[in-house]
Order: C-alpha cells, then sequence, then structure tokens
C-alpha cells in the first residue's frame, strides 16, 4: 500500500481533465444518447412539469437527510480502530466524495476520503483504506440480500441480459464477502509473502479491517436503512409522477442499479444505470414516457443535484478538500 506523499496525486482537477476519465463521460455520452433516443422528450418533461412538487421534495429530503447516517456510520467504523472524529466532519467530508464519485470513474471518491481524513484529522492513510473496505463489504452485503428479496418477486420484469448482469454481480459480491472474512481472521499469513517495505503500511491497513462480530447488527443496521433510503427516494418520485410503484419494486430496482453504478465505466454508472432503470420500468406498466420521466427526476436528485452542490461546497470549503 502505497504511502501518502499523494496530496498532489489526489489531486481532482487534474484527475477530471485525464484521458481516461474524458473517455469515461465519452462513453456515458453515447450511452445517454442511446436512452434517449427512447422515448417522446417533450412528452416526458410535459410529465415532469406536472409532477407533485411535495413529493419530489419529499424525495429530496429523504436523499440528503439519510447522508449524516453515512457519515455517523463511517464514525462508528473508526471507532472499531480507536479512532475518534466528528460526525459533521465525516458527513462533510463523505459527501465531497459523492461529488467526487459523480465526475470521475472508478469510485475515485473512496480513496478522496481516506486522503482528505489524512490530510485533515491527521489519520493513517492506510489505515483509513482498511475502514473503507470494510464499509464498501457491509454496503455489499446489504445491496446483495435487498436485490436477492426484492428480486424473487420482481427479476422476472427485466431482459435475461440483466439477469445476467446482476448474477455476476451478486456472485462476485460473494466472493468479495467470503474473501474478506478469511481475510479479516487471517490476513498474518500475507505478511510472509509481502515485501518487507510494504508491512508497515499492510499492518496500518489491517487495523482498520472491522473485526468485531458484536457490532454486526449495529453496523449491518446502519447499513440496511441508508440503501433502503435509496428505494425510498425512487419510490416517492415514482408517486410524485403518478406511478403506482410497488415499494419492493423500488428496492429492487434501486439496488441493482447500485451494483451497475460500481462498474469502473462511467462516473456514477452514468448512461448504463438510465437504460436499467429503464428496462426494469418498462415491464410494471409504465409507458416509455412515463419510464423515463421517473429515470430523469430520480437521477437529477441523486446525480445532477450532488455535482451541482458538491462544486459549490467543493468551492466553497477548501479546508474540506
Amino acid at each position: 500500500m502505497a504511502q501518502l506523499n499523494q496530496e498532489q496525486s489526489v489531486n481532482i482537477k487534474q484527475k477530471f481533465f485525464r484521458l481516461n476519465t474524458l473517455a469515461a463521460f465519452l462513453i456515458a455520452a453515447v450511452v445517454v444518447y442511446i436512452f434517449l433516443t427512447r422515448f417522446d422528450i417533450g412528452e416526458t418533461v410535459s410529465i415532469i412539469k406536472n409532477s407533485n412538487i411535495m413529493l419530489i421534495f419529499l424525495g429530496t429530503v429523504v436523499f440528503y437527510g439519510f447522508i449524516p447516517l453515512r457519515g455517523y456510520r463511517w464514525r462508528d467504523l473508526l471507532i472499531e480502530s480507536n479512532i475518534s472524529q466528528p460526525t459533521m466532519v465525516l458527513t462533510r467530508i463523505y459527501f465531497l466524495a459523492f461529488f467526487v464519485n459523480a465526475i470521475l470513474p472508478a469510485r475515485i471518491g473512496d480513496i478522496y476520503r481516506a486522503y482528505l481524513l489524512k490530510k485533515k484529522r491527521n489519520v493513517s492513510f492506510s489505515l483509513s483504506i482498511g475502514v473503507l473496505f470494510s464499509e464498501r463489504i457491509f454496503d455489499l452485503a446489504s445491496t446483495a440480500l435487498l436485490v436477492l428479496i426484492s428480486g424473487y418477486f420482481y427479476i422476472g420484469l427485466i431482459s435475461e441480459e440483466y439477469h445476467n448482469y446482476i448474477l455476476t454481480g451478486l456472485i462476485i459480491i460473494g466472493g468479495i464477502i467470503l474473501a474478506f472474512a478469511v481475510f479479516s481472521w487471517r490476513y498474518k499469513w500475507l505478511l510472509y509473502v509481502l515485501p518487507r517495505k510494504f508491512h508497515k503500511h499492510f499492518e496500518s491497513f489491517s487495523k482498520g479491517i472491522f473485526r468485531s462480530p458484536v457490532k454486526i447488527p449495529v453496523i449491518l443496521s446502519e447499513s440496511l436503512i441508508i440503501w433502503l433510503s435509496e428505494a425510498a427516494r425512487l419510490y416517492f418520485i415514482a408517486l410524485a409522477l403518478g406511478c403506482r410503484v410497488d415499494f419492493l419494486l423500488a428496492v429492487f430496482i434501486s439496488q441493482a442499479s447500485l451494483i451497475i453504478m460500481s462498474l469502473p465505466l462511467t462516473p456514477a454508472g452514468l448512461g448504463f444505470v438510465e437504460l436499467f432503470m429503464f428496462a426494469a420500468l418498462l415491464p410494471a406498466g409504465l409507458t416509455n414516457e412515463t419510464a423515463a420521466a421517473v429515470i430523469i427526476a430520480d437521477r437529477l436528485i441523486s446525480y445532477w443535484s450532488v455535482i451541482i452542490f458538491g462544486a459549490t461546497h467543493y468551492i466553497l470549503s477548501p479546508r474540506y478538500r
């Protein structure tokens, strides 16, 4: 694990203008264009204009209102490694990471969180990566559990191609969780195969790994609430547009979208998430234009507003970046 004399290596402006980032946005633009050709844009805009503003507002409140819980869960995981940090500080850093994930591919925002915690709070970068790795395992476990429960009822709504994507994602998630469980208790054997110069960083990383079985119900409950809030946002948006969508369907679509969002092809799955949601909503009885309206309204909150508010926070809060 490389040492963090990397303050310049997590330079968001530099990374945004790199060739791989520009290529990711080019791919996203092509996929978004394909999405936009599948419905009448004028009719879709009309549906959005006639939406229930209070329910749209409620969906927005649900999305942003649960970000502090993400910061609180991060605090709980850090405490397990004997690191105490204020929830509000962690929440602001988490939101900046949201913004970074929205403009850069491959979830660079997670690395950025560790970088900021090192830079601003003097927490070991390697240890932070271990904590974030543990957090990601809880996220994957929660997402997989919710997809399996809701997918039992709704997996038949989508095409076989998407079945394969989701099944592959679930298999990978299962493998990662199993590997994490083995690693968390038998990590020291890796010291025998790693070069000695990496031992210090690896030991710091391993200190961030979650190893408290008694706290699993607490962290898992926090994780499930966080990801159910994603489903609640989509559910309220659908209701705002006059769609009678079952909540379990909202759970399935939101969680399966998170799996697709994790693919390092475009920032936050831009384009691919829209196409998947479109494929999942149509069999539920929505017209092309209504499904597109739900997707656009939902992504305006969960993606585009993050870019707007995140960029504002990034520019106006230099001590947090």
